[in-house]
């Protein structure tokens, strides 16, 4: 079964709300450094553009069923939020198992769908000032890769071909791109070295071939003096040479009844 992360739901939840509401990820209750009790984070939350009546919906998103059941916290989210919900891989929690007031919504990894099995009841609640504030400032916060928790995690996906080269150009920084173009050209450089030294070593097999030894940092001068060494004379003799002993074969020859060649 194709492994499911939370990246992939919060892209799901994002398309579902669109630009209709304001949709973050990482949520937390109100600003770290601001006694707030619990410090507690929503995997994900949506808020309804409205000034009239502006509605905050919370997500919980569970990828496994021992993270599901060992979760003992998720009541404390409810006075934060109008509604809320859990989100899992479908067939992974059934309506049931969840409270009367909680939602469930399956992600069908197949398709990139959701679908509601258990709406959420509504339920009045008075907005949190410091949940704002802080929703205000994680808005600010370019350096945060939308839908993941961590740099990890969206790496993982992106490994895993779970990441459209689209969403890539999206999601990461020019400057990273940078980086990625600036090693694209050293690997061209490493490539171009590579060829260079194939060809030396060509070079170098031959020279060993004809006697002439060199070591690498001399390598250059000892080819060109073998290659700026004059003609020996002692080759012309050598040629005279044999060139009178190949007569002399043939008139042996022909004194014995054959004729030269």
């Amino acid at each position: 079964m194709e492994k499911i992360t939370s990246g992939q739901i919060k892209q799901a939840l994002a398309r579902k709300h669109g630009d209709r509401e304001f949709f973050l990820t990482e949520v937390k209750n109100g600003p770290s450094n601001v006694a707030t009790g619990e410090l507690l984070i929503f995997d994900a939350v949506a808020i309804y553009k409205s000034w009239s009546r502006p509605q905050i919906r919370g997500y919980e998103i569970k990828v496994s069923r021992s993270d599901f059941l060992r979760d003992a916290k998720y009541s404390q989210y409810l006075t934060y939020c109008h509604e809320f919900y859990f989100v899992t891989p479908t067939g992974m929690v059934q309506r049931q198992e969840v409270e009367e007031n909680i939602g469930l919504i399956w992600y069908n990894p197949s398709t990139g769908s959701l679908t509601t099995k258990k709406k959420a009841i509504w339920r009045n609640i008075e907005i949190d000032p410091l949940m704002l504030l802080y929703i205000i400032m994680n808005r600010l916060d370019s350096d945060r890769l939308p839908f993941y928790s961590s740099k990890a995690e969206y790496w993982r996906d992106w490994y895993d071909n779970k990441i459209s080269n689209r969403e890539l150009g999206y999601h990461v920084r020019s400057k990273l791109l940078e980086k990625l173009r600036e090693v694209e050209r050293e690997k061209d450089e490493l490539d171009s070295l590579r060829r260079y030294q194939e060809a030396y070593e060509k070079v170098r097999d031959v020279m060993r071939k004809h006697g002439i030894r060199a070591w690498t940092n001399n390598a250059d001068n000892v080819l060109d003096e073998a290659l700026s060494a004059p003609y020996p004379k002692e080759l012309d003799t050598i040629r005279d040479q044999l060139s009178d002993a190949l007569r002399s074969i043939d008139m042996l020859k022909w004194k014995g009844g054959s004729q030269p060649e």
